[in-house]
């Protein structure tokens, strides 16, 4: 690994800048690491809410993943959202190997609580083809329940064992929002990491922080466990001191204050 790491984000981008490729470019440089991207969607978005998707053909997928890869490299991924079967099927195959700490982040429910629109197929498909070749998956408890074909009565410990079944090394579901913490199973323990609510509004694009500062920490070499506990606590201070001033609607995180005061 390189004195600096070096960091991949496989997802959309936010023209809000406040998640996706955006927000996950922002939390590798709050950690000091160097960010690559290869741009799946590209949406038309502002704090409150997605206006338009335009998907990126997969042949420009491949050859964005190929140039980084022959040239750069990385120290670990961070797989964000992800739109159909077929271009899962292609990160699963070309992931597949790599050796490096991947992250998979699957954005099935935004953080307003809205779906978005996986269906039967793509939750299949997360769970045939990016599953296993995951280091880590991070849903958070919606979509949890979504990728497990779960009800509201199963408790984390179970979720996480469930997705564990059905193919994940490691499980963590993220439930910061509702001030639930975050539930991790390693596959062998289960580790709760207790948390609180903010009431700043200032939730738009803390999923994608959290995954996105877990991504830099385990490229750093920093166990599971720790950096999952690390990656919490950045993601609950980005929230509490996110930017009130920016948007109407959902306000942005503020991973680079979260960082400065931690």
């Amino acid at each position: 690994m390189s004195a600096r790491p070096r960091c991949l984000s496989i997802g959309s981008s936010d023209s809000g800048g406040g998640a996706g490729i955006q927000g996950d470019l922002k939390a590798f440089t709050a950690l000091g690491a160097y960010g690559s991207t290869v741009l799946v969607g590209v949406t038309a978005q502002n704090t409150e809410g997605i206006r338009m998707r335009h998907t990126v053909p997969l042949d420009v997928v491949a050859a964005q993943l190929n140039a980084v890869l022959d040239d750069i490299g990385t120290d670990a991924v961070k797989v964000g959202a992800t739109w159909s079967a077929a271009l899962m099927r292609l990160l699963g195959e070309r992931l597949s190997g790599l050796g490096t700490p991947i992250v998979v982040d699957p954005v099935l429910v935004a953080a307003s609580g809205s779906p978005l629109d996986a269906g039967a197929e793509g939750l299949a498909a997360v769970r045939a083809h990016l599953f296993p070749v995951a280091t880590v998956i991070t849903p958070n408890l919606a979509e949890a329940r979504l990728l497990a074909g779960a009800g509201s009565e199963w408790s984390p410990a179970r979720l996480t064992e469930e997705l564990h079944r059905a193919g994940a090394s490691a499980v963590l579901v993220t439930d910061s929002l509702t001030g639930g913490g975050d539930w991790l199973f390693d596959g062998r323990d289960h580790h709760p990491i207790p948390g609180g609510r903010h009431g700043t509004g200032c939730e738009h694009g803390a999923g994608c922080a959290h995954s996105s500062l877990l991504t830099v920490l385990m490229a750093r070499g920093m166990p599971l466990r720790d950096a999952a506990v690390e990656a919490h606590h950045l993601a609950e201070a980005a929230v509490r001191l996110g930017h009130t001033d920016v948007g109407r609607g959902m306000h942005p995180v503020n991973v680079t204050a979260a960082v400065a005061v931690r």
